[in-house]
């Protein structure tokens, strides 16, 4: 299953999920997350709005509700919102540092979502 990015709202139903190696860090007061992809040996930071959205979609929230969480968070426009986070999460998917969750998949335990952080 391959999202459209193109098209927002064909995302709003979806799920995503870290993939498999990455390993976390919260950069302390800045808000950062600093991400290791272990199956790559590569280091990604995300600014803090982008930390923001990979807790949300590591709490396993769905597309809108990430959307509806960042506009009560944030003071922006829905269309740039929108813009910001499909543009996101086409780019976390393209580093395969998160995929969609293949419908009708339960979430995982609590104790398993958590992505080793240090």
């Amino acid at each position: 299953m391959k999202p459209n990015f193109s098209d927002f709202h064909s995302l709003l139903t979806l799920r995503f999920q870290p993939t498999k190696g990455q390993v976390c860090a919260d950069l302390g007061e800045s808000g950062e997350l600093a991400i290791h992809d272990s199956n790559s040996d590569t280091y990604y930071g995300l600014d803090p709005v982008g930390a923001r959205i990979w807790g949300l979609v590591a709490d396993w929230k769905t597309v809108e509700e990430v959307r509806e969480t960042l506009l009560e968070e944030y003071d922006v426009e829905t269309s740039q919102l929108e813009s910001d986070l499909s543009h996101l999460l086409e780019e976390l998917v393209t580093k395969k540092l998160i995929e969609p969750v293949p419908p009708g998949v339960k979430p995982p335990k609590q104790s398993e979502r958590v992505i080793e952080s240090h």
